[in-house]
């Protein structure tokens, strides 16, 4: 071929020679244009463009217009080739510009083609259909069945390619017909290929593969064996999405046996890589690793870099698949290197991708960012809407990482960049993501309304997206918020929902995750025994389909049903059971909640000496960095436990957003809270502790308990930035921890320092109160923590003597200070009946442990204080 380009271009040259003998302007431009083309074909891009500008020239100086179009046109092919695109689509226009100026619709129908498929090349389909579009209007008057079912095809490609894909079977459909008019079987071949693609992306598997079985009718009447391979990867292909994995597998094994028959290296590497990736769905992932082994040594002898890269990302995908994060991290750096020889931006930005993503699954969220920022300046080298799509893409991945980290504003900025970048592409099962993103980010910030817009809007893509199972998940989001707004009605609706569609798909996991969602809501309605059905429901799918993380996660629920019935020794056995199996899993999330709850029903017991081991250990578990894998909420009920038993707790399950423990993300295990910068969990379970050791009598180890939860509490609420709501549950919390306090150090003759607690328990709700009406948010504190020497250099500094009350869950602690003696005299009255009073009574909750007094009788209780005090005396004095 290439002899017959050089026997053209010595012929093309002695046609220039002899236009310029004759001073023939045009033929010159003619043999400059021709000479152009030649050098095109070769593959010598700049001698082309060298040409067709004098053959430009020319055309110019003699005003020959349809020269002109038709140069542009080369012109633009050249500097295309050249990747020189600004000049390339500017020769584009103005050979569209021209051929409509001369009104010349074949050349105008070629501009259009041209710069549709200009478009495409870019990956800028948005920007490329109405070219195509155009054309179509002109093929009537065109007679161009060829050129008409070419177009059809990009088209449809360019739809495929937008997601649009109902549009791309219109437009394969009637490239096939024209195809068919035409007898031409290749191009019947390659609109049944594309068709086939389109109906699988619609999830209608039957057409499908019906074109797929025509495609390979007709691969084998044309004793094509590419399109013959093509078509049994096809159909193994929707095998995958139906599901049928053994089935793909066949279809594969056909693949691998005819390339070995035509004795085509690359075509044996290509069906190594679908048999590693269907052994690796079905978990056996020794044959998918020797399958993908294979694929990269025969890429490696055909030095074919852009295979082994392909290879080396193939095997990426089988550790991270196995947990071996390091050895996949390992295989992306391999296709990073030769990705970069490559020259190659967008595969280089898939990779940084990768390997952010494998970061993520190693709990190391920082650089887990890094190498999405470094994908995202790689992908803006890069123009089309697919490396829109990826930016995108990296978005949402950047808003897990700082979902992950605790930084749910940062989070929020790149959630709302994703779903900007899905719309304007119409992107569909990304935007569902990306409010799903938005509806987590705004629900752990405490804000449930905007949070509830977003899962609403998530539910709204689901519909159109059709597909069940994003229904049921949208669902069950729903229903989980919902029932944490209290609209316990819209819950169950959500949550039946849900059952429903699980039940029609016979998902049996989706099932059981609404099954527990349901159990959960009714808990918190009070509802326990229609809470219990739901939970042995749960059970009882769990241990049909063999699947331990939810039997354990269904044992924990009906511990905690129990719990809330008052029926502590049956909690118990189940809660014995859910640690049983999280020790058997090493599920460090599971263990924190068993140990929790079998430390709470213990000291209900009061069975204190067990219940401070299980807390014990509970600490222990709460401070590691181990990675978990579920989504739990762990509720905080020692508040209310003796004096309401019934309260219902909140219940977790795997769809539901975990405020207060642990996040988990897309099949990768998180550190838990410490690392996270969340300790509001250890702070529960060392306030829960301290009460215990009180109870079991060990007051020293209480007192330090509950000034390690104190001082967490306030380490959260100093450095958080939440809701009202979420705000006022802490406050509670650490309210109750600072009375508990109080009392632990009055029953150990710490009068001084339990004056120094009560005076912070006043002193932060002070400060909150100020800070919000200065500035209308909590963005400074003027709080830190008082001190004994701070609060009687205070009444030094005073000219009379100080009466100072504090109400501590059922107790009036009085302190009488004078100016240079400090405390005087302390006094304490229990305001409760005569019945005996003991710690074990006192359950973390100073709202709830006061009795309800009267102005009335708490002004006797006052008086009666100052008369212990002899304040009366000194004051006759």
């Amino acid at each position: 071929m290439k002899g017959d380009y050089d026997t053209a271009l010595k012929l093309h040259k002695t046609h220039l020679c002899i236009a310029q003998e004759l001073s023939d302007y045009a033929a010159q431009g003619r043999a400059y244009g021709n000479m152009g083309n030649a050098y095109n074909a070769l593959g010598m891009y700049d001698q082309a463009v060298k040409y067709h500008r004098q053959e430009l020239q020319i055309s110019m100086e003699v005003n020959d217009r349809a020269s002109q179009a038709s140069t542009h046109g080369n012109l633009a092919v050249a500097y295309q080739a050249l990747g020189a695109h600004d000049r390339a689509l500017q020769h584009y226009q103005n050979h569209l510009n021209i051929a409509r100026e001369l009104r010349d619709i074949q050349s105008e129908a070629r501009a259009l083609s041209n710069l549709g498929n200009f478009h495409c090349s870019r990956g800028e389909y948005v920007q490329a259909a109405p070219y195509y579009e155009q054309y179509l209007r002109l093929a009537p008057d065109l007679q161009d069945m060829e050129g008409e079912g070419k177009v059809c095809h990009n088209l449809g490609y360019a739809h495929y390619c937008l997601g649009n894909y109902q549009e791309a079977v219109k437009y394969y459909e009637q490239d096939l017909a024209l195809a068919k008019d035409l007898h031409d079987k290749l191009s019947q071949a390659k609109a049944y290929c594309n068709l086939g693609l389109a109906f699988k992306a619609l999830l209608n598997f039957s057409k499908a593969e019906e074109c797929q079985k025509y495609l390979l009718s007709l691969a084998q009447s044309l004793n094509n064996s590419q399109a013959k391979f093509r078509a049994l990867g096809n159909l193994g292909d929707i095998f995958i999405c139906k599901k049928d994995i053994n089935g793909a597998i066949k279809f594969y094994e056909q693949q691998l046996g005819l390339a070995h028959h035509v004795k085509d290296r690359r075509l044996e590497a290509s069906a190594y890589a679908a048999l590693g990736t269907a052994y690796r769905m079905i978990q056996k992932h020794d044959k998918a690793l020797g399958y993908h082994t294979q694929e990269l040594e025969v890429y490696q002898e055909l030095s074919d870099l852009p295979g082994e890269c392909r290879a080396h990302g193939h095997l990426a995908a089988v550790y991270m698949a196995l947990g071996k994060y390091t050895m996949a991290f390992k295989c992306y750096e391999e296709q990073l290197e030769l990705g970069q020889k490559l020259k190659d931006p967008s595969l280089e930005a898939q990779v940084y991708g990768n390997m952010g993503i494998t970061k993520m699954n190693m709990n190391v969220m920082e650089e887990a960012i890094g190498y999405f920022e470094q994908q995202l300046a790689m992908l803006q080298q890069l123009s089309g809407s697919e490396s829109v799509l990826d930016r995108g893409r990296a978005y949402g991945n950047l808003g897990d990482c700082y979902e992950a980290l605790g930084d749910y504003e940062e989070a929020i900025k790149y959630y709302e960049q994703y779903l900007s970048v899905a719309q304007s592409l119409n992107r569909m099962q990304d935007q569902a993501k990306a409010y799903r993103g938005l509806g987590n980010g705004h629900r752990a910030m405490g804000s449930l309304q905007q949070a509830l817009v977003c899962f609403e809007k998530r539910l709204v893509v689901a519909h159109e997206l059709g597909e069940a199972f994003n229904k049921a998940q949208a669902y069950g989001e729903l229903g989980s918020l919902h029932s944490q707004l209290g609209n316990y009605e819209q819950a169950i609706s959500c949550l039946e929902r849900q059952l429903n569609i699980a039940r029609e798909m016979k998902d049996r996991a989706l099932e059981s995750d609404a099954a527990c969602g349901l159990g959960g809501v009714y808990q918190q309605m009070g509802e326990y025994d229609t809470a219990l059905q739901y939970h042995q429901l749960d059970l009882q799918i769990a241990e049909e389909t063999n699947n331990p993380t939810c039997q354990g996660r269904a044992y924990g629920n009906l511990g905690l049903t129990y719990e809330s019935l008052g029926t502590f020794e049956r909690a118990v056995v189940y809660q014995e059971q859910h640690l049983s199996i999280a020790a058997q899993m090493n599920d460090l999330v599971a263990k924190t909640v068993s140990y929790s709850s079998l430390g709470r029903t213990h000291h209900a017991l009061q069975n204190y000496s067990q219940a401070v081991m299980y807390l014990q250990e509970d600490c222990l578990w709460a401070k590691s960095d181990a990675p978990c894998h579920e989504l739990v909420q762990v509720q905080d009920t020692w508040k209310t436990l003796p004096e309401n038993p019934k309260l219902g707790y909140t219940l977790y399950n795997e769809s539901e957003v975990s405020l207060l423990l642990v996040l988990t993300l897309r099949g990768a295990g998180l550190r838990l809270a410490e690392q996270l910068g969340r300790r509001e969990d250890e702070a529960k379970i060392r306030h829960g502790l301290g009460l215990s050791l009180w109870a079991s009598g060990n007051l020293e180890e209480a007192q330090h308990q509950l000034y390690r939860a104190s001082a967490l509490f306030e380490t959260i609420r100093h450095e958080a930035q939440l809701s009202t709501d979420y705000k006022l549950s802490l406050f509670d919390l650490q309210t109750s921890s600072y009375q508990a306090l109080q009392r632990v150090l009055v029953s150990l003759g710490h009068h001084d320092e339990a004056l120094a607690v009560a005076e912070r328990g006043r002193t932060r709700a002070f400060a909150d109160l100020l800070v919000e009406r200065q500035t209308g948010q909590q963005d400074s504190d003027p709080y830190s923590p008082v001190t004994i020497d701070q609060i009687l250099e205070m009444v030094n500094g005073q000219r009379g003597l100080i009466l100072y009350y504090s109400l501590a869950a059922g107790y009036l602690y009085s302190w009488l200070l004078a100016p240079g003696a400090g405390i005087l005299k302390f006094h304490e009255h229990y305001l409760g009946d005569n019945t005996a009073e003991n710690s074990s009574d006192f359950q973390a909750g100073s709202n709830t442990a006061l009795p309800t007094a009267t102005c009335s009788a708490l002004e006797q209780h006052i008086a009666s204080v100052r008369e212990a005090l002899g304040v009366e005396s000194y004051y006759s004095r």
